[in-house]
């Protein structure tokens, strides 16, 4: 019982750890995309606004993730609510932040989300591999 114990422990820990990795990795990878389409749109391409913009995507990601990788483990679930919240959220602060239209707010949020989801689907399934090999041996 005391090991069963400790195999759940270790479960919860590497599954929180992977959603905490993926979004680390998503804040990276979205403040380099979110500064560079910037740029090539002519807009204010500095670091700030691009790291701004993505920490909040990552506050917004974890604390979505984290209680859901507890309680339900499921990572395809995580990465739809965590590309719904993105969107509204980041469609409001593109607005504001970038002082864009509605339009270009949720072309320019839609496209760098689907790119992030497509990276997070890809680390979810590297992590996933590594808690099962780790878990399992």
């Amino acid at each position: 019982m005391l090991f069963q114990l400790d195999l759940l422990t270790l479960t919860i820990i590497l599954v929180v750890s992977a959603a905490i990795g993926t979004s680390f990795i998503l804040l990276i990878a979205g403040t380099y995309m979110t500064q560079k389409y910037a740029k090539s749109k002519t807009w204010d391409d500095s670091y700030k606004l691009a790291l701004v913009t993505n920490l909040i995507w990552l506050v917004s990601s974890l604390l979505v993730s984290i209680p859901i990788s507890i309680f339900a483990g499921d990572k395809a679930l995580i990465d739809i609510i965590r590309f719904g919240i993105n969107v509204v959220a980041g469609i409001m602060m593109v607005m504001k932040l970038y002082k864009k239209t509605p339009g270009e707010a949720v072309q320019f949020v839609l496209l760098l989300q689907i790119i992030l989801f497509i990276i997070a689907i890809i680390f979810g399934y590297i992590f996933n591999g590594l808690i099962a090999f780790i878990v399992l041996s």
